[in-house]
């Protein structure tokens, strides 16, 4: 009978330095045993509980419930878009400026 809560390796990411994270040493074991063999589903890491759906679900409904208010305030309608944007824009804006920086 196979346990009830199999052992889960934990995510390298969460104990990755700024250098590690960059250029994404941590995930060299990965590559390694995807290079020996075809990776299989236990072989990937846990999603970090910052980027799990349920957390991010939240932090939106924060941002779009804000949304609601401002726009009854101001007798509009409101705009989901406003609300992805301040929500996860920051974010994306880094990455992409990086992303840009590079090529």
């Amino acid at each position: 009978m196979p346990p009830l809560h199999p052992t889960v390796k934990p995510n390298p990411l969460q104990k990755a330095n700024l250098c590690s994270r960059l250029f994404f040493w941590w995930l060299n074991p990965l590559f390694k045993t995807g290079h020996k063999r075809k990776l299989e589903k236990n072989d990937m890491y846990p999603v970090l509980p910052e980027d799990r759906s349920q957390h991010l679900g939240e932090e939106l409904q924060g941002y779009w419930d804000q949304e609601v208010l401002r726009a009854q305030k101001d007798a509009q309608k409101p705009s989901l878009m406003k609300a992805i944007i301040k929500c996860y824009g920051k974010s994306y804006l880094v990455w992409g400026m990086l992303t840009f920086l590079e090529k």
